[in-house]
């Protein structure tokens, strides 16, 4: 269930190299017809939050809108609008050179570098080669005009950070049509997803700002952004990015309390991962730890966590379903990558879900909890710690320990469903954009039965949205809050 965020954090000044072209009408209609194949063929369920005569219609609507010819931003942007309107997180599709090479050559963005931390905008500290760059032309006067590394944003062009994301929420794929997802996934690139869903009219826009508790507004000139701040923040991040997935999870005991810290969980599967819990498992007995506190901030997911359940619920429980809804087929995968580990994994699960129904053991894809040592079995209090990155098996895991050994949630709503789910990503790429589009032919669910409310139940005890830019006194931050909810 791994999903594919990739592209919001990680970012090349190789896109200088490229050029936007517009594409003919005939290789747009070649591309949007693989894109409709692929998706009906190979999405899990299409109708998993929309009801399928909707989708039909929303395809309708996109093909009605390629008639004429398009930059491939343009393309990009319909393509996104339209697998927003699915409302599931894994399906999205990513930006190539060409798209983001559209975007910089416009010369329409602000000469700062702002990101999300949750869901607040802060700004980011220039580095010294991008002042050049932003102040070519500019009178000494406009040149002086900065704001502080990690002010807050308020408002850019009048509008509210809600405001904006409510604008470029309409091209981001999320869960049941969640925003807070949405903030995640557009936390490294919001100047990329601000200016395809409201561009700027003018070219001074009006910024509102906190620095140090003090509010100020101020008008800045558009024009090139600040490439190598942007640059070097993103691949930092991708970097970070990297070293979580390959992290299988932490474990530490702090005075009474026992601390897992998930920061993914595309690793935390196999023998490793099960000779890990099972040693945290042990010394949490052995020092007679009664309360945890599991944190899976950031956590976007990776190998369902029906393992770790054992120790809270014991054998024999039912956590929910995972179905190949759209099994390997030769037929349907012409366009799909096949030479990487996703593919390949497809065709496995495929075999093995196909071989279980032939001997009568697969049960719709119903999972129980397997056998486990009771003595390990965890019956203290539980604080789990989420965010808007909580997504897909994190977000999951956060719903069984919330409704099955009734845990307590700080933090932010979590970006993924609490219900169900596609997953299992195969990458598409469109032959003439060269687009890539991520599929999921794979379904999952919760034990609850579906709600129409379907984010009423992800809603925190205790909210928390800090602005602390350090991360390791962020770490500090949640983990005192958590102690707190105990008391």
């Amino acid at each position: 269930m791994r999903s594919r965020i990739r592209f919001f954090i990680v970012f090349s000044i190789l896109i200088l190299t490229l050029s936007a072209k517009k594409s003919n009408t005939e290789n747009q209609k070649q591309d949007l017809a693989v894109f409709e194949s692929v998706l009906i063929n190979k999405e899990g369920r299409l109708d998993l939050h929309v009801d399928e005569d909707s989708i039909y219609i929303y395809l309708h609507e996109l093909q009605s809108k390629f008639k004429t010819e398009l930059t491939v931003l343009e393309q990009f942007k319909l393509y996104a609008s339209t697998l927003s309107k699915i409302q599931c997180g894994h399906t999205q599709i990513h930006p190539n050179r060409a798209v983001l090479k559209e975007w910089f050559t416009s010369n329409n963005s602000l000469p700062i570098d702002y990101y999300l931390i949750g869901k607040k905008l802060v700004v980011n500290k220039l580095l010294p080669t991008d002042y050049p760059i932003i102040n070519n032309g500019k009178s000494v006067y406009q040149q002086k005009k900065r704001i502080e590394a990690n002010s807050q944003i308020l408002s850019i062009d009048n509008k509210s950070v809600e405001e904006l994301m409510a604008e470029i929420g309409n091209y981001l794929s999320s869960d049941e049509n969640s925003m807070d997802f949405k903030y995640f996934q557009v936390s490294q690139m919001f100047e990329f997803f601000r200016h395809i869903s409201s561009p700027f009219s003018t070219d001074s826009v009006q910024i509102e700002y906190v620095t140090q508790g003090d509010t100020n507004k101020i008008y800045m000139l558009t024009g090139i952004l600040p490439i190598n701040t942007m640059n070097n923040r993103l691949l930092m991040s991708a970097k970070k990015f990297r070293a979580s997935e390959s992290n299988t999870g932490e474990f530490s005991i702090v005075g009474k309390y026992g601390y897992f810290r998930f920061r993914s969980f595309k690793s935390s599967f196999g023998k490793k991962y099960e000779e890990f819990l099972e040693r945290s498992f042990q010394k949490i007995k052995s020092k007679k730890i009664d309360k945890l506190i599991i944190d899976l901030r950031g956590n976007t997911g990776g190998a369902m966590q029906y393992s770790i359940m054992r120790y809270f619920v014991g054998e024999g429980v039912v956590l929910g379903k995972y179905i190949v809804k759209k099994p390997q087929k030769l037929s349907d995968s012409r366009h799909l990558k096949k030479m990487n580990p996703d593919y390949f994994k497809h065709k496995r699960m495929s075999n093995i879900q196909a071989h279980l129904k032939r001997r009568g053991r697969f049960n719709n894809g119903e999972v129980t909890t397997k056998s486990i040592n009771e003595e390990l079995i965890f019956n203290g209090e539980i604080v789990v710690i989420t965010d808007e990155g909580t997504f897909s098996s994190a977000s999951i895991l956060a719903c069984h320990l919330k409704t099955l050994n009734k845990a307590k949630i700080i933090g932010r709503s979590p970006g993924g469903s609490f219900y169900a789910g596609n997953a299992g990503t195969l990458t598409l790429q469109l032959p003439k954009s060269k687009l890539n589009v991520f599929i999921n032919p794979n379904t999952f669910y919760s034990h609850l039965a579906p709600n129409v409310a379907p984010l009423t139940i992800k809603k925190p005890d205790v909210e928390l949205n800090p602005l602390i830019p350090n991360e390791r006194k962020r770490d500090q931050y949640y983990f005192k809050q958590a102690q707190k909810v105990f008391k």
